[in-house]
């Protein structure tokens, strides 16, 4: 059997990182920023970012980085809900809020650009006996 004095330890050394979480509409974003200097690598749900967004919206995310001023390491979003465009700026408020924890001042660089702020804005409920939350049957008068 194995006896606690003489049994090893097996640690694995996992590399550090920074966390974020960004959310807008239903889409969640959670993002971990690795530091290291290697090129920049930006993996989306396990794929690449040209592969997982179109042009557009990986411009969203692309443009963030750049106006923050990374070029090195890597970046792992987990996006789930929602569409494209709410999952890229989702991604984008993750990537800053995990890159304000790695180095405050970054904070400040990204609220000059607006991207601490987050959009609230949501879908208006349905309402009972009509069809959406606003739209109605068509009226007849005769």
């Amino acid at each position: 059997m194995n006896d606690p004095k003489t049994a090893t330890k097996t640690t694995q050394i996992l590399p550090k990182y920074f966390y974020g979480v960004g959310r807008r509409k239903t889409a969640t974003a959670r993002a971990k920023v690795y530091e290291g200097e290697n090129e920049l690598e930006i993996l989306i749900n396990k794929r690449s970012l040209k592969e997982y967004f179109q042009d557009y919206y990986a411009k969203v995310i692309i443009d963030a980085l750049g106006n923050m001023g990374v070029s090195s390491g890597n970046v792992h979003f987990f996006i789930k809900g929602g569409g494209t465009m709410a999952q890229s700026e989702a991604a984008r408020l993750a990537l800053v809020k995990a890159l304000r924890v790695l180095n405050p001042e970054m904070g400040k660089l990204a609220r000059s650009f607006g991207y601490m702020t987050s959009d609230n804005r949501n879908v208006y409920p349905k309402k009972a006996g009509r069809r959406k939350s606003r739209k109605v049957e068509q009226w007849s008068k005769r």
